[in-house]
């Protein structure tokens, strides 16, 4: 009797477990993960990613300000100046020349943005917190709650030198000059400004005009983006809500053309592939060939060298001179006849390899097309597959949300700090001071600061998702692999297996390979993590002004290096993923085979990789041009031009529609890419193993290959030597 058929039986020893040390290694990881998540959460305050403080480092909305959620810089003058918006109209000294920010601004806490009064006969204000230094004078009769209700205003309160110092814009009140809306915590600028209230202003007696004369519409356009810069970047806000609009009235739309549409057609275009694979392989080399003759007959006809055209035989016809303006204006490319003729010899050249090299490959397209066939004819005996990237997809979605939470926490357990910056008399901060000599009103502004040790630990939290991340694909990638290699040592018959292929596929791959996993994951996730270090490095160059020519192109020339390493080592991990599955050998091992195996086989490899993926390719870009322009084919109904539910721009909502199903296509194609090259690998070793022929090969690839009796001969051969060493 030979061996039962059911999982593994093409395996010539037991499998065991590969890469413990990396397995024990990537444990001890994710312990150091979770120390650093559960630190965030002990130390950490999200609250002071969101919220901003006032001028003396106490958070918004927390301590004395609570219920004072909102960050407002006090003084539009000072931030006029952090911004440069005025040059040297308020000072002498440069903003070039000193260390100073937006962050140094002075700022308080309130519950609401302040409102602007724009008449020629009043001005609105807002004022220090009552109790502060150079608060309300009656202070503490005088509550923060009196200060709210009073709308921050208590500028009539003040004696006579409290009020020429608040017109010296030196506090404790400062004219509220711009209106202003909470964006992100944070009062932000917008519209011209009031200048009827400007005028009243400038009007009063002791009143210092610190703009120097420039109107105020003029400087709001600089204050107004420099404070959204600083609340993280400009952003087109009216177009993007009228994008989400859009998308609350054609959600549906979305639903329909850019999930379900995509599914079917993916399902469709993997039919097509069954049934019409060998077509679409032959009609591939034939277009192939067919486009390099045009070519080169297209530059041989310019170059002369075949026959002649219209113009040189009109020109033959005429005078010597007329002849030559005509064909230097008609063709100016004449002058570059030589050139022109060793382009026509190097494609005569490339067209003949090409030639030689499909002849070479007819036997290998036989093979390509028996393994697309049987990849493909997967799906239909394991449904299951077609469910599979719901499981990475849940897994990444769990780690992304763990690792983002505890991020926030880890980034937000820094430590908020005075910030250095320059204190001179005749700049800010000291230029806006009351009282110069008094540390606790006059000094530079606060900001969370990290030390080393908190760096590394944002640093190593980074790439902990990075592998982390790909380590799910790498299982990923194992246990399809597995599902495949059962699929073609089992003939392509599953009646033997009694548990789900899938399923255990994932408990084998787990509790084999798992160390295997980590291996080639880590290898990726290093790349990632340098080159991401890379751009940020350059981020950092670009925004301090210090990113020569050279520095850039030779960064982007090595983002360009690190980049193509990585999809060479992804390649190299795929295939060592396929053969841990074929052999259960560890990470090296497996890639050496794989290697060593491609090699054997180049023209069968190559013929497989340029015909599966311009299939898939195709499959891809089809499903995404379909699905948009089925989200196109309802928008442009009249209900959703003219009606109730009309949208403001069909264009964006289709262009996400074919974004979203080319995601969904490369997830279909990704599992059948895996599977061709599983397949091919398969193949691969099931004739090294046969002296040449597939003996364990699903009927699919058998009949493509014509190797039916080759087969049942090998089959027969090997059951003999079978029942000769049991009777031994």
């Amino acid at each position: 009797m030979g061996a039962p058929v059911g999982l593994d039986s093409h395996l010539k020893s037991p499998r065991r477990c590969t890469d413990l040390l990396f397995l024990i290694f990537y444990a001890a990881f994710w312990v150091t993960m979770l120390a650093l998540g559960g630190y965030g959460i002990k130390n950490g305050n999200p609250a002071a990613l969101v919220l901003g403080t006032d001028y003396q480092g106490v958070m918004c909305d927390e301590g004395n300000n609570t219920g004072l959620g909102k960050r407002y810089f006090l003084n539009v003058a000072e931030v006029a100046y952090a911004v440069n918006a005025l040059g040297s109209t308020i000072s002498s000294t440069s903003v070039t020349s000193v260390d100073y920010n937006l962050r140094d601004a002075k700022s308080i806490c309130l519950a609401d943005c302040p409102t602007m009064t724009n008449t020629a006969s009043d001005i609105s204000w807002v004022c220090n917190y009552p109790e502060s230094v150079e608060g309300h004078p009656n202070s503490p009769t005088y509550t923060r709650q009196d200060w709210i209700d009073a709308n921050y205003d208590y500028f009539a309160d003040l004696t006579a030198a409290e009020q020429t110092s608040s017109y010296e814009w030196k506090g404790p009140c400062y004219p509220v000059l711009y209106e202003t809306i909470s964006t992100f915590n944070t009062c932000q600028y917008f519209g011209t400004g009031a200048d009827g209230a400007w005028t009243y202003f400038k009007s009063q007696t002791n009143a210092v005009d610190v703009f120097g004369g420039t109107a105020l519409d003029e400087i709001a356009p600089q204050i107004s983006s420099a404070v959204e810069g600083f609340l993280g970047g400009d952003s087109p806000l009216t177009q993007i809500e009228r994008y989400i609009d859009d998308f609350q009235v054609g959600w549906k739309v979305l639903v329909l053309a850019g999930v379900v549409a995509p599914i079917i057609l993916s399902v469709l275009y993997l039919l097509i592939l069954r049934y019409f694979t060998g077509f679409f392989a032959y009609l591939i080399l034939f277009s192939v060939n067919a486009l390099a003759i045009v070519v080169t007959i297209y530059f041989a006809l310019k170059a002369g060298l075949i026959g002649s055209d219209v113009i040189t035989s009109y020109t033959s016809k005429v005078s010597g001179s007329a002849s030559t303006a005509i064909t230097n204006f008609a063709d100016p490319a004449e002058s570059n006849i030589a050139v022109l003729k060793i382009i026509t010899y190097c494609m005569i050249a490339v067209t003949v390899i090409l030639f030689l090299f499909t002849l070479m490959m007819l036997r290998r397209v036989k093979v390509a097309v028996g393994v697309i066939k049987v990849s493909v004819g997967a799906f239909g005996k394991i449904p299951s597959l077609i469910f599979f990237p719901l499981v990475p997809t849940v897994m990444m979605i769990l780690l992304g949300v763990y690792w983002l939470a505890t991020m926030i926490f880890l980034f937000s357990s820094g430590e908020m700090k005075m910030q250095s910056c320059t204190m001179d008399a005749g700049a800010p901060p000291m230029l806006f001071c009351k009282d110069t000599t008094n540390s606790d009103t006059c000094h530079c502004g606060y900001a969370t600061t990290w030390d080393r040790n908190l760096q590394g630990a944002l640093l190593f939290y980074v790439f902990g998702f990075l592998w982390s991340s790909q380590w799910i694909i790498a299982m990923c990638y194992l246990v399809v692999a597995c599902v495949f290699t059962q699929y073609y040592f089992l003939g392509g018959n599953y009646n033997a297996v009694k548990n789900s292929p899938v399923l255990s596929a994932m408990k084998k791959m787990t509790f084999y390979h798992t160390g295997t996993a980590a291996v080639g994951s880590f290898f990726v996730s290093i790349l990632q993590f340098v080159r991401l270090v890379m751009a940020f490095i350059l981020r950092r160059l670009k925004k301090l002004g210090k990113d020569s020519k050279i520095m850039k192109y030779g960064a982007y020339y090595i983002q360009y290096c690190l980049w193509y390493l990585q999809k060479i080592i992804e390649w190299i991990n795929r295939r060592a993923y396929i053969m841990t599955s074929i052999e259960g050998t560890s990470f090296c091992t497996s890639a050496w085979n794989a290697l060593a195996l491609m090699v054997k086989n180049v023209l069968a490899v190559a013929a497989v990789g340029i015909i599966g993926d311009i299939m898939l390719v195709l499959g891809k870009v089809s499903i995404a041009l379909g699905s948009g322009t089925i989200a196109f084919l309802i928008l442009d109904n009249e209900n959703f031009v003219y009606g109730d539910e009309k949208v403001s721009s069909p264009l964006f909502i289709v262009i996400v529609v074919g974004l979203f199903a080319f995601c969904i296509a490369s997830v279909f194609m990704s599992i059948v890419e895996l599977g061709i090259d599983t397949v091919l690998l398969c193949y691969c070793k099931d004739s090294e193993d046969h002296g040449g022929v597939p003996a364990n090969a699903p009927p699919a690839l058998i009949k493509a290959l014509n190797l039916a009796k080759k087969v049942k001969r090998a089959k027969i051969e090997e059951a003999k030597q079978r029942a000769d060493r049991s009777a031994q």
